[in-house]
This record gives structure tokens, C-alpha cells and sequence, in this order.
């Protein structure tokens, strides 16, 4: 459990790096753009003084210099304007465009709505206005660190979902090894056992032995027969054959009952047809239903009440395991399924990752919380299609 907290807390310190650099990102951009813009508007005002220099210029006025000044600006579109706002003039617009009076007066009214305007004066009266407007470097400043941000975020998606890939490849491989290797070191002396039963059969006539002891170690025996072919089917594509539910769930509660307290009290609720039959396989299913049954048994302390109700829908056949255990906090409901997770100081944690793994990834059903409250009880759901 202390694998997931330090995993959320890590999550948390990630987000709040990232947004903080993100911030930090905008806000310098934010303030270049506005330095840039201040500039911008001082080379304007330093054209509108050429202009005005013009238009009273004499003898002396250096001419030369004053149109070097005009020639300058080839980045910032500008329009020039008589006081009546008649366009007289303009530069760095594409000149393609720039040929429509219709396009320059639409420039000339954005411009106009911005307020981005200087006048030019000739004897303190307004003879002219310059408008113009961000130049494109300015523009792609603003908006490069937003563009910049969309490929980082990107670029960060597809590597977490790679290495997010990746982890849950090597989880898989993790778990069909530990299934495959568990599976063939029960085999190996199972093997034996039945061997050395079916010699005790044939060298004792002792009653009891034959009655009693060698039936309840055949029954051992077929228990962990079944839990190797439980474990050698994980990792290959389980068949799914057409099987009847009601029964073989009653046959597993019964199953449980038998090794559970006298005080707890289980119950088999049932709203479907009898001999209903769906695709699943039996061993995998039976296998979930039994760790639900023990995490139930689990949760409650020596008494209460375990029942599985069983209904229908148009696409699915829905099993829900109910107990009057302990329950589950809410922000805990997805985190029961993680391998590792486990309330029991001496459980695993791989019962219900387990349990989510045969419903979701062999029999493409679901499995989830469906609801608990603490101190009352959970109810577990399995949908499975019809």
C-alpha cells in the first residue's frame, strides 16, 4: 500500500513541476512579448517624428536620413492615413493582399478597434495617423510557448503511454512466469502423491484408512489438480465454452461454507432461468469467485453475511458478491485491483489483480466495486457478456 502513496505523491510532485515550469514559461514569454511590443511602438513613434520632420522640413533638414528612418521599419505593418482616414499609404503587408483597397481597410478598422495609432502633426494640428499592428515576430512570440507546450505535452503522452506499455508488458511476462512456474512445480510431486495413494490403496485393509483418510486425500489431491490447471492457463488464450452458472456457483459457495465460521451466513440470489448457460471458462471464473468469496470471509470477523445475487440484462449476466465486512473507503475502489495492494499484513496483494485480469482480459467482461461503505459492507460486480 505504501507503493501506491509514494506512486501518488511522486504523480502530485511531477504536476506541480510541470505547472510550474509551464508558469514560468508563459509568464518570461508574456514578458518578452511585452518588451517587444514597448519597442515596437517606440520605433512607431520614432516614424511618426520622421514624418512630421518631413512635412516641416527646410534647407536644412537632412532628408536623406529621415527617409533611411521610414525605410527602416520592414517588419511592423503599418497604414498611413490623412485626419479624414483616407489611406494614403502602407508597408510590410503581403503584397499580394496589400493590393485590395477592400483587404487594407479591414486592416485599417482592426487597427482602428485596437487603438493601435499615432498621430502626425504639422503646426499643432493632426494632419495624419500611422495604425499598425503586431509584427509577425512578435505575433509567433506570443504563441510559440503555447505551441511549444502542445509538443512537449505530446511528446510526454506517447512516451508514458510507451513506457506505461512497456511496464505492463513486463508485468504480464512477471505474471504468466510466476503462473507457469508455480503450475509445474505443484505438477511434479502431485505426480507423485497420486502414486504413492493408489500404493497405500493397494498395501492396507485398515477401515478407516480406506473409508476415511485416502478419500479426504484423493479430494486434496483433485483441489490442487485444479489449482495447476487454474495457474497453467494464465498466459494462454483461455477457451471459453458454453456452461451453465447457477450450479457451479452454488457449488463453490457450498465449497466455501464448509470452511467458514458456523456464525456467517451465505446466500444465493437468483433472477435468471435455470440451466441459463453463458461462455466463460469454468476453471478461471471459479478461481475469482473463490478469492471474492475469501476476501469477503476476510472482511468480516468470524460473522455475517456473504451473498451472491445473479440478474440479467440485455447484453450482460451480472454477479454481484455481497458481505457485511469492514468496506472500502471510496478512493480506494481502483486501487484494490493493483497488484501489490493488500489491507492483510501477511496477503500479496494479487487476489483481486488477479480477479480483474480473468474478467477483463480473458473474458473482456468488467469487474468493479460497485458500491461499500464503511463498517456496513461491499459489494463486488462482475459483468459478463451474454
Amino acid at each position: 500500500m505504501n507503493i501506491y502513496k509514494n506512486e501518488f505523491r511522486f504523480r502530485i510532485a511531477l504536476l506541480v513541476s510541470a505547472l510550474f515550469i509551464i508558469s514560468a514559461t508563459l509568464w518570461y514569454t508574456h514578458l518578452l512579448a511585452d518588451k517587444l511590443a514597448v519597442e515596437e511602438r517606440k520605433r512607431m513613434q520614432l516614424l511618426a517624428d520622421a514624418y512630421e520632420r518631413l512635412n516641416q522640413s527646410n534647407e536644412n533638414t537632412d532628408i536623406t536620413f529621415l527617409l533611411n528612418i521610414i525605410e527602416q521599419n520592414k517588419t511592423v505593418p503599418l497604414i498611413l492615413t490623412n485626419q479624414n482616414l483616407e489611406i494614403q499609404g502602407q508597408r510590410n503587408f503581403d503584397s499580394s493582399k496589400a493590393v485590395s483597397p477592400q483587404f487594407l481597410n479591414n486592416e485599417l478598422l482592426k487597427m482602428a478597434e485596437n487603438g493601435d495609432s499615432i498621430s502626425i502633426r504639422y503646426n499643432g494640428k493632426v494632419i495624419q495617423y500611422i495604425f499598425y499592428k503586431d509584427s509577425n515576430l512578435l505575433i509567433e512570440l506570443k504563441y510559440f510557448p503555447y505551441i511549444q507546450l502542445l509538443i512537449i505535452c505530446i511528446f510526454l503522452l506517447v512516451a508514458y503511454l510507451a513506457f506505461f506499455s512497456s511496464q505492463r508488458s513486463v508485468q504480464n511476462q512477471l505474471w504468466v512466469g510466476m503462473a507457469k512456474e508455480t503450475a509445474h512445480q505443484i505438477a511434479t510431486p502431485l505426480s507423485s502423491l497420486s502414486a504413492w495413494i493408489a500404493h497405500l490403496q493397494e498395501k492396507t485393509d485398515q477401515p478407516d484408512i480406506q473409508q476415511t483418510i485416502i478419500p479426504e486425500m484423493q479430494s486434496d489431491i483433485s483441489r490442487l489438480e485444479i489449482i495447476t490447471e487454474r495457474f497453467s492457463k494464465i498466459g494462454s488464450a483461455p477457451e471459453l465454452q458454453a456452461n451453465e452458472i447457477v450450479a457451479p456457483l452454488q457449488q463453490i459457495m457450498d465449497y466455501m461454507k464448509r470452511r467458514a465460521s458456523n456464525k456467517i451466513q451465505f446466500i444465493l440470489k437468483s433472477e435468471v432461468e435455470a440451466g441459463l448457460k453463458i461462455n466463460y471458462n469454468a476453471p478461471l471464473l471459479n478461481w475469482v469467485m473463490e478469492n471474492l468469496l475469501k476476501n469477503a470471509l476476510d472482511a468480516m470477523d468470524g460473522s455475517g453475511i456473504i451473498e451472491i445475487q445473479l440478474t440479467t440484462t440485455a447484453k450482460h449476466f451480472i454477479i454481484d458478491v455481497k458481505d457485511s465486512g469492514k468496506g472500502i473507503p471510496s478512493d480506494k475502489f481502483n486501487t484494490v485491483f493493483r497488484p501489490g495492494y493488500s489491507t492483510k499484513k501477511r496477503g500479496w496483494g494479487l487476489g483481486l489483480a488477479l480477479c480483474k485480469r480473468i474478467i477483463e482480459e480473458y473474458h473482456k467482461g468488467k469487474i468493479m466495486v460497485k458500491e461499500s461503505v464503511l463498517g456496513k459492507g461491499t459489494t463486488f460486480r462482475i459483468l459478463l457478456l451474454k
